[in-house]
């Protein structure tokens, strides 16, 4: 899905300044677009004096400088205009910095699902930890519930964090549930977030390493090996 963002950020709205004449407001306006055609999120800032505009810098624009819009202001220093002009460069960046934030943000929301899998730790030689995961998801609103026999119960000893950053523009959380070894087959984690079609159902599913499948493929054959000296 294409991304479209148009983000308008009023700064510095009704700065009061008593003068002779009364008083006056100072607006700033600044405005980050992006769009398909576009290489990089476009930044401008206008600034007016009462309904008057006296400032504007566009990023696109080929001096990237901060440039004066009534004559009256134009009789400022060369110091000043480095001074807004390095002040609009960095804002320029910073919005840009917010757009993509978003957009990541924004992406993760409507693209991929989230990834969730069911993790076995032992603690001891009878008790053992299950923990569900749940990561790549966005919004934050997410649900992770262990039920036992098919049946969601008050389970004791149930560890959960908080939803968490996961540093790229998505969040992470889990669930930890403790049990007797070997009564790992009766717990499943439910997980329920919007960016799912339907609630996932996990259970943890034994992995045996190729060390193992290595260690049984050769007592198999030893076996058979020895069946058939003993038939011979």
């Amino acid at each position: 899905m294409e991304f479209f963002v148009l983000s308008l950020l009023l700064l510095g709205t009704l700065i009061l300044t008593e003068t002779w004449a009364g008083f006056h407001s100072l607006k700033y306006f600044y405005t980050t677009m992006s769009l398909p055609e576009l290489i990089e999120p476009r930044f401008t800032a206008v600034v007016y004096v009462d309904d008057q505009q006296i400032l504007s810098f566009d990023s696109d624009s080929a001096s990237q400088s901060m440039e004066p819009r009534t004559q009256w202001i134009k009789v400022e220093p060369p110091d000043y205009w480095e001074r807004v002009t390095r002040i609009s460069r960095e804002d320029s960046q910073c919005n840009r910095m917010c757009l993509q934030k978003v957009s990541t943000n924004y992406n993760h929301s409507e693209g991929d699902p989230l990834s969730a899998r069911v993790t076995r730790h032992t603690r001891s030689d009878l008790e053992v930890t299950l923990r569900c995961r749940a990561q790549d998801f966005y919004p934050a609103e997410i649900s992770l519930t262990w039920l036992r026999d098919g049946e969601e119960e008050q389970l004791q000893d149930t560890e959960f964090i908080e939803t968490r950053p996961a540093g790229d523009g998505t969040l992470q959380k889990w669930a930890a549930v403790e049990m007797l070894s070997g009564s790992e087959h009766r717990y499943t984690c439910q997980v329920q977030h919007e960016g799912l079609p339907e609630p996932l159902f996990l259970k943890w599913e034994p992995q045996f390493s190729s060390i193992e499948l290595s260690a049984e493929v050769i007592i198999d054959l030893l076996l058979t090996a020895a069946i058939i000296a003993v038939v011979v």
